[in-house]
């Protein structure tokens, strides 16, 4: 819900709807029992569905997929473009409702959907980030981005075949912006809740026709996200994002995520993903006569006083509905959440995206909550008769030598059971022991001998490493941990 001040007192305006259902060029109003175009926001690129009136299979053979399907309805001469679409599939089919044409499809942008992104980017811009990824799109796609607004929200991204939309959803969670792509194949990109249409509402006594299930749905909240990602040599890097409010009732999801290859990346996807699935909003979908100049994500007055509705809400999805059956053109507005029970966009998305890919999920069979993973990209700590080089950890030449790590501090205590994972080769001899008072102390949990019996609580965590040969070369370490919440 939008913040505002404002009063609003609708004042009632006049409907002249004029509306065009138009495939493959033909004008095909005539014959609509029953369509519904989706537009959302963020979520999804949109799709649709016609049934047609295929008496005698008049019309059998006309369509198929790749033909375009457009719907214009407006107030005026019904020259306004609402939903652009491409046909996926034309089924034939008799019932009691006699013989029909059901097509479906989804918006232009489809594309978006088969679409896999190779990308990467340090402390970057979500803004910018868009902007270089849409640069990506082949150049005949037509897809552009002159409403694209700036972010000053920063993150670090490393996508290695990750479907496009997945990306745009990943940094509208980061940047707490949305998405979409109109139907002239511009994207707009802008921060939530900051849309106001001053020319559309919804009003009980004028254009309101009904409502269904306005309210708050708690059933999708979580209170803790788990995500595991995987560091360039193959290690598990694992953080939980956790509400401050969960207290004792736990409500966990994980997710999984092999292009997050690094710390930063797997904790902001984790702390996004809370916030995604935390402090839900008011739900609803409120149908009314058509609303011609509505966007998705964009909001509008909602003033429905038997229901205690009154102020500025966030449209998520705009299903157009038009038809015999519906009684001309309607607008159905889904408010700030997705309700049950409607086909979500995003996992018509999933559904097509993950065909022929293969997934694995990281090894976490001890539920470990947060890794501490050193990937030696640069030197760090203190070294002994050791070097790092090139992203490997070995000595500079002697038999043996030493190196310890800067430390690392958490929010609160880090005890036993932990777990170590070590990418390297000629892994004899090695040894690895963990410190969690800044260097004090230390207990081995690497190599022969080692135990955890005498591991002791602690914060200030600090790891030594111990190499027993000069053909030793470790890639990373990835230290698997719980803590107290």
């Amino acid at each position: 819900m939008r913040q505002t001040t404002e009063i609003f007192i609708p004042i009632p305006r006049v409907r002249n709807t004029h509306a065009k259902v138009e495939i493959d060029g033909d004008d095909l109003t005539g014959r609509v029992i029953g369509s519904v175009w989706r537009y959302p926001v963020t979520t999804g690129i949109g799709t649709f569905r016609i049934e047609l009136s295929n008496a005698n299979g008049q019309l059998g053979g006309e369509y198929s997929s790749g033909d375009v399907a457009k719907f214009y309805a407006d107030n005026s001469d019904g020259s306004t473009l609402q939903f652009f679409g491409i046909i996926d599939s034309v089924k034939d089919s008799i019932s009691s409702k006699g013989q029909i044409l059901e097509i479906e499809g989804r918006h232009r942008a489809y594309l978006l959907t088969e679409f896999l992104v190779c990308y990467s980017a340090t402390n970057t811009k979500t803004s910018e980030i868009v902007k270089d990824i849409i640069g990506k799109l082949p150049t005949g796609y037509g897809f552009t981005y002159s409403n694209v607004e700036e972010d000053t929200t920063t993150m670090d991204v490393e996508w290695n075949y990750k479907p496009f939309w997945d990306c745009i959803f990943e940094l509208c969670n980061k940047g707490g912006f949305d998405c979409y792509v109109d139907n002239d194949l511009d994207f707009h990109y802008f921060e939530a809740n900051s849309k106001a249409n001053d020319r559309e509402f919804v009003a009980e006594g004028n254009n309101f026709l009904n409502s269904k299930y306005i309210g708050v749905d708690k059933y999708p909240e979580k209170t803790r996200v788990i995500v595991t990602g995987r560091s360039p040599v193959g290690l598990p890097i694992i953080h939980t994002a956790i509400s401050g409010t969960e207290g004792g009732n736990i409500k966990e999801i994980l997710v999984n995520d092999e292009s997050a290859n690094s710390m930063t990346q797997v904790q902001d996807i984790a702390e996004a993903k809370l916030a995604e699935f935390s402090d839900k909003q008011v739900q609803a979908m409120i149908e009314s006569f058509g609303l011609e100049t509505l966007t998705p994500g964009e909001n509008i007055w909602l003033v429905i006083p038997r229901q205690q509705i009154y102020g500025q809400y966030k449209i998520v999805q705009i299903n157009h509905k038009f038809g015999a059956k519906s009684g001309g053109w309607r607008t159905e507005s889904i408010i700030e959440e997705e309700e049950k029970g409607i086909a979500s966009s995003i996992q018509n998305i999933n559904q097509k995206s993950d065909r022929g890919r293969i997934s694995t999920v990281v090894e976490n069979v001890n539920k470990f909550d947060f890794s501490w993973n050193l990937d030696f990209n640069s030197d760090s700590g203190s070294h002994s008769n050791t070097e790092i080089v090139e992203g490997i950890l070995r000595t500079d030449g002697s038999a043996t030598g030493v190196w310890a790590s800067d430390i690392l501090e958490v929010p609160s205590n880090v005890t036993s059971p932990i777990e170590l994972n070590v990418n390297g080769v000629i892994l004899e001899g090695l040894k690895v022991y963990l410190s969690t008072n800044s260097g004090v102390s230390y207990t081995q949990i690497y190599g022969v001998g080692s135990g955890l019996a005498s591991l002791k609580s602690g914060k200030k965590l600090k790891i030594r490493v111990n190499l027993a040969s000069a053909s030793t070369q470790i890639d990373g370490l990835a230290l698997l941990y719980k803590r107290p919440i």
